[in-house]
């Protein structure tokens, strides 16, 4: 199967997806099937980036490959500044995303819940 034509296919599961979960409850199970999702998504928007960074640390900071690669392999996840702050990971506001941490937030906060219905 090609890059475009597996890019279309995950476009129409995802969309299915997010149609199903916001047309009903959701179990613990799909919340699950969510987290999933949305990190799937993350991580296709992240990989152009982290490259990007990879070969930017190659070429502008001449540096051995292996070693960018080693700094980057994390780029785009949640870190500590050194001031104890924290700088968000990135593309948590797609929609899958923002679904999938409301129904994570809820189960945690509700326990013996055993759906959770998206606004």
């Amino acid at each position: 199967m090609s890059r475009s034509n597996s890019q279309i296919l995950f476009a129409i599961i995802s969309i299915a997806l997010s149609v199903f979960a916001s047309a009903s409850d959701i179990s613990r199970e799909d919340a699950s099937d969510l987290m999933e999702e949305c990190q799937s998504q993350r991580e296709e928007s992240i990989a152009p980036l982290r490259e990007q960074a990879i070969e930017d640390c190659v070429t502008k900071k001449r540096k051995d490959r292996e070693y960018c690669e080693s700094v980057n392999k994390t780029f785009g996840n949640a870190r500590a500044r050194k001031n104890g702050t924290m700088i968000p990971g990135m593309f948590w506001d797609l929609p899958v995303c923002e679904e999938a941490v409301a129904a994570e937030k809820h189960f945690k906060m509700n326990p013996s819940s055993r759906s959770y219905n998206l606004p």
